[in-house]
């Protein structure tokens, strides 16, 4: 249940944008089920997407390393 919320999430993200609260949920929970790597990528995805906005940055940012992206 909780991996097809996640789906849902980042399908509406990847068609529709989102606030970079939707962005950070997303990879803190992609983290969260070990997916690392898909959270990498939708980590540099959303670095390019809130570039300049350092606010949404220091957000995704703050999700990336508690969910261990950031090495």
């Amino acid at each position: 249940m909780i991996r097809s919320m996640v789906e849902g999430l980042a399908g509406r993200l990847a068609d529709e944008g989102g606030p970079p609260a939707d962005w950070a949920r997303l990879i803190s929970s992609l983290g969260v089920l070990g997916e690392v790597e898909q959270a990498r990528a939708i980590y540099a995805e959303a670095r390019a997407s809130f570039a300049g906005n350092d606010a949404a940055l220091a957000e995704i940012a703050a999700a990336a390393a508690s969910a261990g992206v950031l090495q």
